[in-house]
């Protein structure tokens, strides 16, 4: 059975050297063969190697079963806080680096970063990322450097995106509640999930969803959604919220995504596969974060042999993200 990681972190130089130079939160910095991120103000850690080095990071793939590596940045990996000069040179090289590894790595797949707090440029880099560079989807973080994702400006994005067919995959950003959660690990274990839930919730209350074709990932088993969704159904349409009633509920909206398997209990998994359906969810380890063999052995304990298939590998093809299912289209035809 093949396996596809729909959540891979690999920061490409190109990435965290911008970091470097940039005198923006989270700070990094050289540190011989790697970097240090500041975490937190004033609290700086060592990335371990197989963060910023691509090899390492798919020989332990390979070691552990994983056939295509869907690879984005992390929490720390956008680009929107720059000066939008500067933005669009660093996704230009992100993007450019990313396509270097599809091209070298089988099972590698790069996601697109783009400029997000310029819609026309966004586009332009988006056009030049899926369009030359073939990669293969583009990475939402879940704010727009504490913008919304939902605001106005960002509507061409969008249609661009449904145009162009690929898939959107969210993933948590600095929160918008980080000056606040700087104890306890509390951005990392909330933060992160209440952030990813916000994104996705305006992308549904905005109107973005029900205009647009879009194919929108929403990660770690969509967060908070799935669980407040009889809440949100419950409240939306009273006068202190959106004020009128949607011609579907948000729960069938919120449901119309998809999400991965990254959690860590087999009742959250369980509720997840419920609430997306099995034909929705995909395989995601979150590596280098976590062990990709632990999520493999996880996902495999808690799905049947039908639906740890549709998870781990079909689900994912059908978005597009499988080279290998494409190969042997073109080689049938």
């Amino acid at each position: 059975m093949r396996v596809i990681d729909t959540q891979a972190h690999w920061y490409p130089p190109a990435l965290l050297n911008a970091y470097v130079e940039s005198s923006g939160f989270p700070g990094c910095r050289h540190k011989g063969d790697t970097y240090e991120l500041e975490v937190l103000p004033g609290h700086w850690i060592t990335l371990p190697l197989h963060f910023v080095q691509l090899e390492l990071q798919l020989e332990r793939m390979a070691q552990t079963g994983v056939d295509v590596v869907i690879s984005s940045s992390a929490s720390f990996g956008d680009v929107d806080a720059f000066a939008l000069g500067r933005a669009k040179e660093v996704a230009y090289a992100v993007n450019e680096e990313r396509a270097t590894a599809s091209r070298r790595y089988p099972g590698f797949v790069g996601l697109a970063t783009i400029p997000w707090q310029d819609a026309r440029a966004a586009v332009e880099v988006l056009d030049d990322g899926v369009g030359r560079l073939g990669l293969r989807g583009v990475l939402l973080h879940s704010n727009i450097d504490g913008k919304p994702v939902d605001s106005p400006y960002l509507r061409p994005v969008y249609e661009r995106i449904a145009e162009l067919d690929v898939p959107i995959f969210l993933h948590p950003a600095k929160s918008v509640f980080e000056h606040h959660l700087r104890d306890y690990g509390l951005e990392v274990m909330l933060g992160y999930m209440f952030d990813t839930s916000i994104a996705a919730l305006r992308l549904v209350l905005s109107g973005i969803i029900q205009d647009l074709p879009l194919a929108i990932v929403h990660p770690h088993c969509g967060a908070t959604l799935p669980y407040l969704a009889g809440r949100i159904d419950g409240s939306y349409a009273k006068p202190y919220a959106l004020g009128r009633k949607l011609p579907e509920p948000p729960s069938t909206l919120i449901a119309s995504f998809y999400s991965d398997s990254m959690c860590q209990s087999a009742e959250t998994l369980g509720f997840a596969k419920k609430f997306y359906g099995v034909e929705h969810l995909l395989y995601g380890s979150d590596y280098p974060y976590f062990d990709p063999a632990e999520s493999l052995e996880f996902v495999r304990a808690n799905l049947d042999e039908n639906e740890a298939e549709a998870v781990l590998w079909r689900n994912a093809a059908r978005l597009g993200l499988d080279p290998q299912a494409e190969k042997s289209q073109s080689a049938a035809e």
